[in-house]
């Protein structure tokens, strides 16, 4: 996958202007690379990016003279506005290893799920693993199916790995559980008022993001 990018001399605030001209403000930083501010196309990159995700290494063409491998490391968006605003971009050796989140996809359906008598409570998202870039996996995929009866887990030490992939998490972590409805309803409680919380604070993140636009530079 291919991503153009030019070099941006707009920097901090300035560079809020691009979002009405449907542009999105980057940076590129990395393996011995000099941190280089960038301006892409908004609706190209979000293109691109449903396609790569988080784990799939994109060639990003700068100034149509220079071409980087790059994995997008962090998207960044305003509280007030739809889409991106921000994005930086990692760029990679092909032959030095690497720290990525994986996802974990989720196939199959548990018999007491669809028994109507359990739910499906999942902690972990993502997977934490080193290896090279080229062995990045798309995504860890746990089938629910053999989790038949409510109680049945599912953990890291179970995950399919591929040849030359490191897990750097706990193999005891627990990935999925099946649970009885009023069990998952207690576990949602805590995350919903966190939500709460956060939404009356929606003028903090956008000073967040501020103050992220300004420390740009510094990158």
């Amino acid at each position: 996958m291919q991503l153009k990018a030019s070099t941006r001399t707009l920097l901090g605030k300035a560079s809020r202007r691009l979002h009405g001209e449907g542009k999105l403000a980057g940076i590129v930083y990395g393996h011995n690379a000099t941190p280089t501010p960038l301006v892409l196309d908004r609706l190209e990159f979000q293109r691109v990016f449903i396609k790569s995700g988080r784990t799939h290494l994109v060639d990003l063409v700068v100034d149509g003279d220079r071409t980087e491998k790059v994995l997008v490391r962090e998207i960044q968006t305003h509280p007030r506005r739809l889409g991106p605003i921000h994005v930086d971009f990692y760029q990679v050796s092909l032959e030095e290893k690497i720290t990525v989140d994986v996802p974990v996809h989720l196939v199959g359906e548990s018999a007491a799920v669809k028994r109507g008598d359990a739910d499906v409570l999942q902690p972990i998202h993502a997977v934490r693993v080193e290896c090279l870039p080229t062995d990045i996996p798309e995504a860890f995929e746990v089938d629910l199916t053999p989790l038949e009866d409510v109680e049945s887990e599912f953990r890291i030490s179970e995950l399919k790995v591929p040849k030359g992939v490191t897990v750097l998490m706990d193999p005891e972590e627990l990935v999925v559980k099946i649970v009885h409805r009023r069990e998952l309803k207690v576990e949602e409680e805590a995350p919903a008022l966190e939500t709460a919380l956060v939404g009356e604070g929606e003028e903090g993140a956008e000073a967040g993001a501020e103050a992220a636009e300004e420390a740009e530079t510094e990158k």
